[in-house]
């Protein structure tokens, strides 16, 4: 159940941006709900499982996008990373500091989608790419509120969370 249930998130955070999110874009930036989700999975796992899940993501990501594939891949990875890394040193039940934790690593995604943007040949100037990266950093850190609390409950009690084999 616990992984139709990712599964089924993956699909959402997919799917909304392109739909309800469409018409809730600030002058044309919307949140960027995999990598909010991959932020999420990497604070509840360990280092290595998250960066899977990461890699995971990021080529379903490039998979649905169909352009620069491995460019999600690379980064959802990263950013994996840098949230277990981070999630190792701060309090988990510390909303403001998560607020902070996904700002952080959601810049550093869109900071990195931006360079490797910059290296596939898009023309993009350093305006737009700090323009991505601040408003996608703010809009996934004003979506921490909402929906932080469940999903890490759900982590914690819920469906989420991880029950090992001989405890099912």
């Amino acid at each position: 159940m616990r992984y139709l249930l990712i599964a089924f998130l993956f699909l959402l955070s997919l799917i909304l941006p392109g739909t309800v999110f469409y018409f809730w874009d600030w002058s044309g930036i919307k949140p960027d709900l995999m990598m909010l989700l991959v932020i999420y999975l990497a604070l509840h796992h360990r280092l290595l499982t998250g960066v899977i899940w990461g890699l995971g993501a990021g080529l379903v990501q490039d998979l649905y996008l169909g352009r620069y594939i491995g460019m999600y891949t690379l980064t959802l990875a990263v950013v994996a990373l840098f949230s277990s890394w981070l999630s190792q040193r701060w309090y988990r039940d510390n909303f403001p500091l998560m607020t902070l934790l996904v700002f952080l690593a959601s810049a550093l995604g869109q900071l990195l989608i931006g360079f490797l943007s910059l290296a596939a040949g898009l023309a993009w100037s350093g305006q737009d790419i700090i323009r991505l990266v601040l408003g996608i950093g703010i809009y996934n850190a004003v979506l921490v509120p909402l929906t932080y609390p469940w999903i890490h409950r759900s982590f914690m009690y819920g469906w989420l969370r991880y029950r090992p084999k001989y405890e099912q």
